[in-house]
């Protein structure tokens, strides 16, 4: 029999230890050895220990010691901690979403509170194949700058600035992740842009053999979208957000509801504009609705038709023996370059010509200045003046 059981056999009602252990250390009734001690926040604990009397012995030796070293450490209150830790990494894991999951949400924001949206959308079109599957939390600014890379590369390869465009998205795109608590961090934040060439301006000259050969090789179907665009100067965003409702062709006003810069304005159609116009409506599939759209299209459909368009039109020039080169880079924008650029050549004041193209500051509207050489003649003709009165 043990020295313990031996002990109790004979005074089963004493108050002593009937073990042959420390204080604090006992048999438990299921044969464990356990420990009983006193936590740092004061309050008394029971613990089953092991089979092993030395390492019960040592365990609760080592929580007096921690019990001491840490006034308040509770080993209940650790317990909760972790189970509660336990929880919110699962509940963060949980939330964690893919890139393509927080792109489709992002998009359904923009329409609300981005003019632009539907460029964002375009381009998130070739982000979500590269980078769609991966967690949010997981992409790394290399991962970024792989992808920008890319772009510069193969057949699709596009400019510096574009490259620029989509390193813009990335990191609006990450910024409302971060505002939303679904990233610690914005992995674009510290790539810098590309440096952009100083980009020449690009248009068509009044009358100029250019646009009638860009005017052929477009698609019927987009040459009346075409011809509004260069006499309005509308962005693509204002111009396909048009609804009849916002055309009078009575007053001879177009209605931009919001342009980029935030504010509405009126457009005046020109006779060019309003034939367009009337052929349009002429043929309306629901001539009784005003909120039926004036043109439809993509823009990343357009543009990429328009791009080839303008290919197609300098094959034609060069065939003809004529000068193609005032198509090299001319896009879809290129059209508003144009309007401005016949505006101040046919010598309308800048401020005019900022109102009329809804441009924010009239420091935009300078680099057109340049065109307009009856102006600056005029200029320098004063100092000739100058000179005769002093005479």
């Amino acid at each position: 029999m043990r020295e313990e059981d031996k002990q109790r056999t004979r005074d089963p009602w004493s108050t002593r230890k009937k073990d042959v252990a420390p204080r604090g250390v006992y048999r438990h009734r299921s044969g464990m050895w356990a420990i009983r001690f006193t936590c740092g926040a004061g309050h008394m604990h029971k613990e089953q220990v092991g089979r092993v009397k030395s390492d019960a012995i040592d365990e609760r030796s080592e929580r007096r010691a921690r019990a001491r070293r840490e006034p308040g450490w509770c080993p209940l209150a650790e317990a909760r901690h972790a189970r509660d830790q336990a929880k919110e990494l699962k509940r963060r894991e949980q939330a964690r979403v893919s890139f393509a999951d927080h792109a489709r949400d992002f998009i359904q924001w923009a329409k609300v509170n981005h003019r632009s949206w539907a460029k964002d959308d375009s381009r998130l079109s070739r982000v979500t194949p590269v980078l769609g599957d991966k967690k949010l939390d997981e992409i790394t600014p290399a991962d970024v700058e792989h992808f920008l890379a890319s772009l510069r590369e193969g057949e699709r390869a596009v400019s510096p600035a574009t490259v620029n465009r989509y390193r813009d998205l990335l990191s609006g795109l990450f910024k409302r992740a971060v505002r939303l608590g679904l990233v610690a961090a914005n992995p674009v934040r510290g790539i810098p842009k590309l440096k952009e060439a100083g980009r020449r301006l690009v248009y068509l000259p009044p009358d100029g053999e250019e646009e009638a050969a860009l005017r052929e090789a477009l698609a019927p179907g987009l040459r009346s979208l075409f011809t509004v665009s260069l006499h309005t100067g509308l962005r693509w965003s204002e111009q396909i957000a048009l609804r009849w409702r916002d055309a009078d062709l009575l007053s001879g006003f177009i209605s931009v509801g919001r342009s980029k810069n935030g504010s509405s304005r009126q457009v005046p159609m020109n006779s060019v504009v309003r034939s367009v116009l009337f052929d349009l409506g002429a043929g309306r599939g629901r001539p009784d609705d005003p909120d039926e759209p004036i043109f439809v299209g993509a823009y990343r459909t357009v543009a990429r038709a328009f791009v080839q368009a303008v290919g197609r039109a300098q094959k034609a020039l060069r065939a003809g023996g004529k000068d193609a080169s005032r198509l090299d880079g001319y896009t879809w924008h290129s059209n508003r370059h144009t309007f401005a650029s016949r505006l101040v050549m046919a010598g309308v004041d800048p401020r005019t010509v900022q109102e009329l193209g809804g441009w924010k500051t009239l420091g935009m509207v300078q680099r057109y200045a340049h065109l307009a050489p009856s102006h600056l003649q005029a200029a320098v003709e004063r100092l000739v003046s100058t000179e005769l009165a002093r005479n």
